[in-house]
């Protein structure tokens, strides 16, 4: 899957498994045939073979030219209908022969050199079988396993994706029972100290600053609160408030960090989930943070494009860039890119434009509605 760790590509089969392929793949694609079609197939080429054994007479064997249509036998039919084709092979050989009058050998010596073809012809069939058999024995394997594969790849990408969600509905929890709980807590005692402070201001009472000091302290406290409350309930983001949270992201790091920070958006969302809108928000949010504290840039820009077939999301600085060729090594860049491979998006880090900084960018392909309906 695009954005996913790195493929290696499987070992290289041993010479003999190769050779058995290239031998019999080509034969095993008339297994296809229907057997009357494969028999009917069978029959006409030893006709025209037995036609022209007539034809040249005992001049020219063709005792090897019959191998062909035995080992076709046993590729599409079995091992008895290549002995059976053998059979077939040898006795149209004795009929040709002896209807062009070649035979001066007595009758024992013609049967046995017929006898020794024919047992040769079985031989044959016995060993083709046997290959035949190993090579689909092999490839039922390949695809079992490959099977097998793919369903633990599913199960596994499954198994994230409800980690995910359980995850995220344990942060929305926290975030929810923080901002109502804890905030109003906090809230109620902030409006306590306030009536402390006005009564001691009112009776000029020498405490009265240090009252201002709790209460400045405790409103703190409130904001600190519910900046992490907003941080935990943003682990869940629907798709169409996912431009607003990149702008406010924008807004929020522009003001934290004095970094021009820039938020542009194209077309509607459609045909992403929660989920997607989620994980898009924090790539934007990880690769925006780690630009404007390792490289140093002094513009950052975030990108959110709607097609009807995919959604574009870029981050691009004009900051330091990475010392070395981009590799994946980096936490950070793990991080976004296993968020971008659960929900099946491209992720790619490249230099910025001019060579200048990085550019993120992260392609998730969507169901447009007209291709739904």
């Amino acid at each position: 899957m695009p954005g996913s760790s790195p493929q290696f590509p499987p070992p290289a089969p041993p010479l003999s498994r190769r050779l058995l392929d290239w031998a019999l793949t080509p034969l095993n694609r008339g297994a296809n045939l229907d057997t009357w079609q494969s028999v009917l197939a069978v029959v006409l080429l030893v006709a025209i073979i037995g036609l022209f054994d007539f034809l040249t007479g005992v001049r020219v064997n063709l005792a090897l030219v019959y191998v062909v249509p035995v080992t076709l036998s046993v590729v599409w039919l079995g091992w008895q209908a290549g002995c059976l084709t053998g059979f077939a092979s040898v006795l149209i050989r004795v009929v040709g022969d002896v209807a062009a009058g070649g035979y001066t050998a007595g009758i024992i010596t013609v049967f046995w050199n017929r006898l020794i073809d024919f047992a040769i012809y079985c031989v044959l069939a016995g060993i083709l079988h046997a290959l035949v058999t190993l090579q689909r024995q092999l490839e039922q394997r390949v695809r079992e396993r490959t099977e097998a594969l793919a369903r633990s790849l599913r199960e596994r990408e499954e198994l994230q994706r409800q980690l995910f969600n359980i995850s995220r509905r344990e942060r929305a929890s926290i975030g929810h029972e923080l901002h109502d709980g804890l905030g109003q807590h906090l809230t109620a005692t902030s409006m306590a100290a306030k009536l402390l402070g006005n009564r001691l201001q009112a009776e000029a009472h020498p405490a009265e600053p240090e009252a201002r000091t709790v209460l400045r302290l405790i409103q703190e406290g409130i904001a600190q609160s519910r900046q992490i409350a907003r941080g935990l309930l943003l682990a869940s983001i629907e798709p169409d408030q996912l431009a607003g949270e990149l702008e406010e992201l924008c807004t929020g790091l522009q003001h934290e960090l004095s970094v021009p920070c820039h938020f542009a958006r194209e077309g509607e969302p459609a045909g992403i989930d929660v989920g997607q809108a989620s994980h898009l928000y924090y790539i934007a949010q990880e690769a925006a943070r780690n630009a404007l504290r390792h490289g140093g840039p002094t513009r950052l820009d975030i990108r959110l494009r709607h097609t009807p077939t995919q959604v574009d999301l870029t981050v691009t600085d004009n900051g330091r860039g990475l010392p070395t060729p981009v590799t994946g090594s980096g936490m950070g860049l793990r991080i976004m890119a296993h968020r971008a491979q659960l929900i099946g998006a491209t992720f790619a880090v490249e230099p910025g434009p001019g060579g200048r900084g990085l550019c993120v960018s992260c392609t998730l392909p969507v169901l447009s509605a007209t291709s739904a309906s």
